[in-house]
């Protein structure tokens, strides 16, 4: 699957970068405290998990991963943490790593003195389900836990891409059609013909193809949609894209 049926670089968005999540946080000053807040909170909200397991396979029990990520977002949300961060940095997911490694050596014992969360109101973290989560993950032992944090970040926008992608085509009635397309958004890597599944659902082989082709750009778009939000340029997508495949597709 090339990059040019599956991450679209529409016209408009060379031509005008547009202000994302991440530009309205790095710019938090120019602007009112309750939008950068609820833009970070956005942001935070696609990192918490691979933050958690980050966290544990440094080699923390399952309840010091959840004290430390609540306690670090509490942090993050309430203090001046971002605002030590440079645009030239680019990427959120850089930053929040590199804000979250030194939230660890350096405040971790402290902050575990104090009230876990400090009060702060906190967007929902499903703790429970993230641990069911990290103990059925596979165990890797050729990947860093800054490889496996970025993996954990591709697969956690690939999942929601193909929810949204799921619930657009359910309420439009095609349902079935998608549950037959989605297991080939990614790839046919076995180069197998389309005509059975396509017969599955009732479909000829160069309708089904079609179907196929519109739901992976669909699926480009949307993913490229949801990078643009946290990177500070326009320049930084294309490359945010290539590594999220790369994450995914390292020791796959």
């Amino acid at each position: 699957m090339s990059n040019d049926s599956t991450f679209p670089a529409p016209t408009a968005f060379r031509s005008a970068f547009p202000t994302t999540h991440w530009t309205v946080v790095l710019r938090a000053g120019e602007g009112s405290d309750t939008q950068a807040r609820a833009a970070l909170e956005s942001l935070c909200s696609q990192y918490w998990y691979p933050l958690y397991a980050f966290v544990r396979r440094q080699g923390r029990t399952r309840h010091e991963a959840e004290d430390c990520t609540q306690e670090f977002f509490a942090r993050l949300l309430a203090g001046s943490t971002v605002a030590h961060a440079r645009p030239e940095r680019g990427r959120f997911r850089t930053f929040l790593l590199a804000a979250l490694r030194n939230f660890l050596t350096n405040e971790w014992h402290r902050a575990r003195a104090e009230k876990r969360g400090g009060g702060q109101t906190l967007f929902s973290l499903d703790l429970e389900s993230a641990d069911k989560r990290f103990a059925h993950e596979p165990v890797d032992p050729g990947l860093t836990p800054e490889q496996a944090y970025d993996r954990s970040w591709a697969i956690g926008l690939i999942d929601a891409a193909i929810a949204d992608l799921r619930e657009e085509y359910s309420k439009s009635g095609r349902g079935v059609q998608f549950a037959a397309l989605q297991p080939l958004v990614w790839g046919n890597p076995a180069n197998e013909s389309l005509a059975e599944p396509a017969a599955r659902i009732g479909m000829n082989a160069h309708a089904f193809t079609v179907a196929l082709y519109r739901l992976r750009r669909r699926f480009g778009e949307r993913l490229r949609a949801v990078v643009v939000e946290t990177v500070a340029d326009a320049k930084d997508v294309d490359g945010e894209l290539r590594h999220l495949i790369a994450a995914v597709s390292t020791h796959s």
